[in-house]
C-alpha cells in the first residue's frame, strides 16, 4: 500500500452543554447554529481528506492494512483510541466509566475508558469534578445522589491552561463550565451518569441516570486526586517535550519549543496520533508533502517508517499511541 500521513475529516456532536468556542479557538468550522460540545478527531468512521485513500474511511483502511497502518498491537476491530476536543460552556453530568472487564460483563463491549484531558484554555475559577472530596462508601453516595447532596461529597478542583488530567476507568468526574479540552480516551462511549445538575437534555426531558451500574464501576479510594501527575520534561536539541503520562492502555507527549526541522521514525507497534494545538507542521517524507493547521489531527501509519516535521516557532504539539 501507499503510506503516507492521514488527515480526516472531524464528526460534530451537538451536546446540550456545548457552544462554539472550537470555532474561534481551533479553527474549526462549525454547522451554523448549533451547539457543538466534541469534535471527534479520530474515530473508524472518520473519513479521510487528503492523497490516495480520499473518501474512505479509517475503519475501511485498517480492514485492509491492519498491520501497515495500526502495527503489531493493532488486534484488529475498532481502532483503539478516540481522540476529541471538548467545549464545556456549561458542566458536563457527573460520570463514571467502566474498566475492561466491567464493560464486558455489564455491556457486552470489548473495553472500558481510560482517558486523558489536556487543558487548551480555562475561564477564570474554572473547575472540573475529579474524585471525591472525602471518605465515602457505595451506599452514602447513592444516598447523597437521591437527596441531591452529590455536589457536598464530590471533589471539585480549579484549572487553568496546560494542565493535565489523567482518568482511569472508575474516577468520578465531570468539566466544568469554560474548560476547553483535547481528550485523548480508550474507543468506548460507556458511560454512566450519577448526577446531572437538575437539568434537562436537548429534547426537553431530563436525562437518564445510570446509578446502579455507575456505582459498581466506582472506585471509591480517588480522596482528593492531582492533577499533573507524574509529568516528566526532557529538553531535547530543537525542542521540548513533556511526557504526559505513559500506562497501559495509551501514552501522550507534548512537543514544543521548535527551532530546527526534526526528523523521525515511526514506531512498527502502534499508529501515532498528533494534534496541532498551536501553530503548524509540516510533515514530509517519501510521500506527498502534508500540512497540518492548528486543530488539525493527523494519524501516522505504524510502517509510515522516516518522515520529518518542519514547525512554525509558536507550534505546540501532542502525540498519541497505544501502548497494549
Amino acid at each position: 500500500m501507499i503510506l503516507y500521513p492521514l488527515l480526516f475529516s472531524p464528526v460534530f456532536h451537538q451536546r446540550v452543554w456545548g457552544g462554539r468556542n472550537l470555532e474561534t479557538l481551533l479553527d474549526k468550522q462549525l454547522p451554523p447554529q448549533s451547539i457543538i460540545g466534541e469534535s471527534w478527531e479520530i474515530y473508524d468512521t472518520n473519513i479521510i481528506i487528503n492523497g490516495e485513500y480520499s473518501g474512505h474511511t479509517l475503519k475501511e483502511l485498517l480492514s485492509q492494512f491492519p498491520r501497515e497502518i495500526g502495527g503489531t498491537l493493532y488486534d484488529g476491530g475498532d481502532f483503539p483510541l478516540l481522540v476529541k476536543f471538548l467545549d464545556a460552556q456549561d458542566w458536563l453530568s457527573v460520570q463514571v466509566h467502566p474498566n475492561d472487564e466491567l464493560a464486558q460483563s455489564l455491556e457486552g463491549q470489548p473495553r472500558g475508558k481510560t482517558e486523558c484531558w489536556y487543558v487548551i484554555e480555562a475561564e477564570p475559577d474554572a473547575a472540573i469534578i475529579y474524585g471525591f472530596s472525602q471518605k465515602i462508601s457505595a451506599q452514602d453516595f447513592r444516598d447523597a445522589i437521591i437527596q441531591g447532596k452529590a455536589k457536598d461529597v464530590l471533589n471539585f478542583v480549579k484549572v487553568k491552561k496546560g494542565d493535565f488530567i489523567f482518568v482511569p476507568a472508575g474516577t468520578i468526574h465531570a468539566l466544568g463550565k469554560g474548560v476547553i479540552i483535547y481528550e485523548l480516551q480508550q474507543t468506548s462511549d460507556t458511560t454512566y451518569r450519577l448526577y446531572d445538575w437538575d437539568r434537562l437534555g436537548l429534547d426537553g426531558a431530563p436525562r437518564e441516570l445510570h446509578i446502579d451500574k455507575g456505582l459498581i464501576c466506582t472506585d471509591f479510594s480517588l480522596i482528593n486526586p492531582t492533577l499533573n501527575l507524574g509529568i516528566k520534561s526532557v529538553q531535547h536539541r530543537h525542542y521540548q517535550e513533556d511526557i504526559l503520562t505513559n500506562n497501559s492502555f495509551f501514552s501522550l507527549k507534548r512537543f514544543y519549543n521548535f527551532s530546527a526541522f526534526q526528523e523521525y521514525s515511526s514506531h512498527s507497534t502502534s499508529a501515532q496520533i498528533m494534534t496541532v494545538l498551536q501553530g503548524e507542521i509540516t510533515l514530509s517524507g517519501d510521500f506527498e508533502n502534508v500540512h497540518v493547521q492548528k486543530g488539525r489531527t493527523v494519524l501516522l501509519p505504524a510502517h509510515l517508517d522516516h518522515y520529518g516535521i518542519t514547525a512554525s516557532d509558536n507550534c505546540e504539539l501532542l502525540i498519541g499511541e497505544y501502548t497494549s
